[in-house]
């Protein structure tokens, strides 16, 4: 049950949210595909909609964090280095299943994990991007996927050789700080993720990166706790990191995980009805977005795989 205590006191928060994902394992039907042009490459956005959806509109948490900007930003960085990917949006996808697996639901993990990889085999993916440090961890240690390549969007960038034009502005440069997510750094043994974000954010003329106090593998965690508890001690976590940034006197935060994502966003809501706590007051967004945000051209609309489902693709998606 997601309500289900792990302690005095302790839930898991958003129920809602987590009983809607875990409703996905029911229904294993691999759907029709039609596939407009083939590509070894996929792309993998993950849970953002529904990130967008519990985290703006629940009777909690009024926040204004934008998560779908994501999933149209990783889109237009790809095709800028060259890649046309086949978009696994969440139509026809599954949630990878971290949240079910660490909160213990190995059978719902597992049944996420066959149904997805089904589909990726099905579509002969050969290299699976994901912009969401919690499904690398869980595309490259919990699945099977042999053949398959998993990589976080800014190593295929890096790696691409992304180039951002020069922004053409002179004076002080923003200082951006770099969070390192827990699932993509330093809890992977191998391939984590720590140089290629730092690379990109070098590339953008007018940014100059900052080390928080703790970074790479003595980062500190934002407070999400796998999502299992919301309570004085995550917030405390969550207020301590953006207190590193606020004493680096860092004008942008950014992250590469969804969820860091969500937890500054909501320190940030908190923050606002509150006149004392103006330390916050450096924009908090994902690497993704910050990147395409200095790149030319708009952003695109459109997706080269059209499931056959019976149901539309849940709101909120911005492609």
């Amino acid at each position: 049950m997601m309500d289900t205590e792990y302690g005095p006191g302790r839930t898991i928060p958003h129920p809602v949210l987590f009983r809607l994902l875990d409703s996905e394992a029911d229904d294993t039907t691999v759907p029709e595909i039609k596939v407009e042009h083939a590509s070894e490459y996929a792309y993998y956005p993950g849970c953002v909609d529904y990130y967008d959806q519990e985290m703006q509109f629940s009777h909690t948490n009024y926040g204004d964090t934008n998560h779908g900007i994501i999933f149209d930003s990783s889109v237009k960085l790809l095709r800028a280095v060259g890649i046309e990917p086949m978009i696994l949006d969440r139509s026809f996808m599954k949630c990878c299943g971290h949240d079910q697996l660490w909160q213990g639901k190995v059978d719902v993990f597992r049944t996420m994990r066959d149904y997805n990889t089904k589909i990726i085999k099905m579509l002969g993916v050969k290299t699976l991007v994901t912009s969401c440090a919690e499904g690398y961890r869980t595309f490259k240690l919990d699945y099977a996927l042999e053949g398959v390549r998993i990589v976080h969007i800014t190593q295929i960038l890096y790696e691409r050789g992304l180039r951002v034009p020069p922004q053409g502005q002179t004076g002080k440069k923003l200082r951006v700080a770099y969070q390192d997510p827990c699932r993509s750094c330093r809890q992977m043994p191998t391939d984590p993720v720590y140089e290629e974000p730092r690379e990109l954010i070098k590339r953008v003329d007018t940014a100059e990166l900052v080390e928080l106090k703790t970074f790479r593998a003595d980062a500190q965690c934002c407070g999400v706790a796998q999502m299992m508890y919301c309570n004085d001690k995550t917030k405390g976590l969550t207020a301590k990191r953006m207190d590193e940034a606020h004493d680096v006197r860092a004008d942008v935060l950014l992250t590469a995980c969804p969820k860091c994502l969500t937890h500054f966003g909501c320190l940030h809501h908190e923050n606002k009805w509150k006149p004392e706590e103006s330390r916050y007051r450096m924009r908090v967004m994902d690497i993704t977005q910050f990147l395409a945000e200095a790149l030319p051209g708009d952003y695109p609309t459109g997706s080269n795989v059209d499931p056959k489902r019976k149901e539309p693709p849940p709101p909120g998606r911005r492609g």
